[in-house]
């Protein structure tokens, strides 16, 4: 058997892929749905300027920002429940080759992502604009940026789906993974945020946060990296750490 098939084979009890990308989807959905109905209870105070400089793009996707742990936590899970249950030990002895079976995890647990980041993206959209269009607010989904926003959420989750994998491969533990994760991905942004001014500037952009919200926006956010330069920036922390963990499951695993 294939590392790809033996890795589907795992994949195959539904509840454990539908359970992701219903978590993802509702958890997205409530995010953006809230925020935007905050938005526009407080339409009628805004002027024409604030409505003319409204983000409505990005706060109907806000949502994605709460749906990345967990697709994150996804493919954390898909390295460290098998050093857990000792079902490393059978996976290797399948197929020897450490490298193969770390990309077959990779591949078919962003598979699995990609599909809930697709989901996500969409569905978080659709109800952050329509809740907005109570407030006349929103802007549909003909509006310039729609487009290249919605693309940007999909793959800074599946990149936080792939980094989740690295982190689980160089941990090979299901609570320090899922720790590191949640200080990059929540905690360092509330940390950042009680730094000073000029030490914010310089450190917000590299923020996977950050990375997030500029992939999604409908205008440029200000001291952050453009959509695309972040999210190859975010390329570069998944391929270091995935590189970091294949050195680790290739020099110390039997």
């Amino acid at each position: 058997m294939s590392s790809v098939a033996m890795e589907w084979t795992k994949l195959l009890p539904l509840h454990k892929t539908s359970r992701t990308v219903a978590s993802a989807v509702a958890l997205a959905v409530t995010v953006s749905g809230l925020l935007s109905l905050a938005m526009a209870a407080n339409a009628g105070q805004m002027s024409q300027d604030a409505r003319a400089r409204f983000d409505s793009i990005g706060i109907a996707l806000q949502g994605v920002n709460a749906a990345v742990l967990v697709v994150g936590v996804f493919g954390v899970l898909c390295v460290t429940r098998e050093y857990a249950t000792g079902m490393i030990t059978t996976t290797f002895l399948a197929q020897p080759s450490r490298l193969r079976v770390l990309a077959a995890k990779l591949g078919t647990h962003a598979a699995v992502a990609g599909v809930a980041a697709a989901l996500t993206c969409a569905a978080s959209y659709a109800i952050g604009q329509a809740v907005l269009g109570t407030g006349g607010l929103s802007v549909g989904w003909g509006a310039h940026r729609v487009g290249p926003a919605l693309a940007g959420g999909a793959i800074y989750l599946v990149l936080s789906c792939a980094w989740g994998v690295g982190i689980g491969a160089l941990t090979r533990s299901s609570s320090s993974g899922i720790t590191w994760l949640a200080s990059l991905l929540v905690v360092a942004p509330v940390i950042v945020q009680i730094l000073p001014a000029s030490v914010l500037h310089v450190v917000g952009p590299w923020l996977p946060s950050q990375i997030g919200m500029s992939a999604t926006a409908g205008h440029g956010i200000p001291n952050s990296f453009g959509p695309w330069t972040g999210l190859a920036v975010l390329a570069g922390y998944v391929l270091l750490t995935l590189a970091a963990g294949a050195w680790r499951m290739v020099r110390t695993d039997p």
